[in-house]
């Protein structure tokens, strides 16, 4: 009641409860004198308890803000909700805010569009993810990665958050070359016409990358084996069994002579990373003949520093039947 009082009629939080009980501003000091006679109160102290922050008022102490409460029957902060709030400026406040505003259901979206569950989101679904997207236009890049830290908090300890987040980084850094996305709409500053791949890179690869080990102080290389598939501008590789025993796989999207995409690489359970699961990015260049990729890739070392280095791509042979890939099987 004192919420309606305060804001259909613009007073003050202070007025506004003492209204909600039906008193008068003498009625109220009554009140305060017969529960507390040692210390009474007339009307004017009510009003200047009332007209204050305002230049003829008086700010209550503590332990008056502390009886009005009791005689109100509220809280302390109630008293002050048209007070000055700061909080606003926190950036820890200003990042729960945004977590509790990320819309319900929005998660449902991602799962009924998925490959994996085929079939068009319901309205409700494409009305969550519409308010998501909404969400995330007004936020700036650092409030969405704090925002995204909280929430990754709030999930059991039993679940690799960091491992979680890197892989969500990379698929959606796959998801942004997705020319589907290059619409004619004006989706992004930078949209253009694509350009088809100049070849099809579906095959046998050669794969190699450098990248150098901080703890045994070395320059190393990693090397496996790929098949490539294509279906349009995209490209999926996966290496084939070797004596690293070391699972490498890419996601590639190619425009032009131009592929960018992802990787990711579960090392040997029984080698030096005993296992381990590292997720990056890479851009590569195709040369005329449509027989080598080189680039540079991106990731993540142990301690989460950024790490670069170059990969180099070489065409093996396009068949990839089975008698053509156990022909790679164990070489490194």
């Amino acid at each position: 009641m004192a919420e309606v009082f305060r804001a259909r009629y613009g007073v003050n939080s202070r007025v506004a409860f003492r209204l909600a009980r039906g008193w008068s501003q003498g009625q109220a000091a009554s009140e305060w004198s017969l529960r507390w006679p040692a210390e009474p109160r007339t009307f004017k102290n009510f009003s200047y308890w009332e007209l204050w922050p305002g230049p003829t008022g008086h700010a209550p102490s503590l332990d008056v803000l502390a009886r009005l409460a009791e005689l109100y029957q509220c809280s302390v902060a109630d008293l002050l909700a048209d007070c000055p709030d700061y909080r606003r400026l926190d950036s820890a406040q200003a990042s729960q805010r945004s977590l509790a505003a990320l819309p319900a259901g929005a998660g449902t979206g991602f799962a009924a569009s998925s490959p994996l569950l085929p079939g068009a989101p319901d309205q409700g679904t494409s009305e969550a993810l519409e308010k998501l997207a909404v969400w995330l236009e007004v936020m700036d890049a650092d409030e969405i990665a704090t925002s995204v830290a909280l929430w990754m908090q709030q999930l059991g300890s039993d679940i690799g958050r960091r491992d979680l987040l890197l892989k969500l980084s990379a698929g959606l850094s796959l998801a942004a070359a997705d020319p589907a996305l290059n619409t004619a709409s004006g989706d992004s500053l930078f949209a253009s016409p694509r350009s088809r791949p100049a070849f099809d890179l579906s095959g046998i690869w050669d794969s190699r990358y450098a990248y150098f080990s901080d703890s045994r102080d070395q320059r190393l290389e990693g090397r496996h084996y790929l098949v490539f598939r294509q279906d349009g501008y995209r490209v999926r590789g996966q290496s084939l069994p070797h004596s690293a025993d070391s699972l490498l796989r890419l996601n590639l999207s190619v425009e032009g002579s131009v592929a960018t995409g992802t990787w990711t690489e579960r090392t040997s359970p029984a080698g030096y990373y005993q296992g381990a699961t590292y997720h990056g990015t890479l851009q590569l260049l195709l040369d005329p003949s449509g027989r080598r990729m080189a680039g540079k890739w991106i990731g993540f070392g142990k301690d989460f520093l950024v790490n670069s280095g170059e990969w180099e791509l070489t065409w093996a042979q396009a068949a990839t039947s089975k008698t053509a890939q156990r022909g790679y099987h164990y070489q490194a």
